[in-house]
């Protein structure tokens, strides 16, 4: 489990603010619910893994798991199941895969769809010029 880099680990809402990039909604009915405790911090294991299952919006057995899982591990089950759409799980190895991708200067997901937006409205303003190095 990793933790979207693009949510604040504090609010828990996108860093959209902090950075001039422009983003597409995501409407999808698939996604992740998260937990998030009654203090409003999420429930994490400590190394900034949250406690999540994936599921479709509104899957009242998904979200009913997800608080028993939160109350297994020391949550008194009065935190909230919150839905993010369009996030999907991924591996350690998965991400260090898409670590060594944004190294490269590749789009690190080949599912960010507001990556490849991003990639294609540079190419249809600049050109191939703007991708080539020399």
């Amino acid at each position: 489990m990793v933790m979207n880099p693009l949510i604040s680990k504090k609010t828990g809402k996108p860093l959209v603010k902090n950075v001039k990039r422009q983003v597409i909604e995501k409407k999808y009915n698939w996604g992740l619910y998260v937990y998030k405790k009654s203090n409003g911090k999420w429930f994490t294991d400590g190394e900034g893994n949250v406690l999540n299952i994936e599921s479709m919006r509104n899957d009242m057995s998904k979200i009913t798991q997800l608080k028993q899982a939160a109350m297994y591990y020391g949550d008194p089950g009065d935190g909230e199941a919150v839905f993010v759409p369009g996030l999907t799980r991924i591996s350690d190895e998965e991400h260090s895969e898409q670590l060594d991708r944004m190294k490269q200067g590749l789009i690190p997901s080949m599912n960010d769809l507001g990556a490849w937006k991003a990639a294609q409205d540079t190419l249809t303003k600049y050109g191939r010029d703007a991708y080539e190095i020399d």
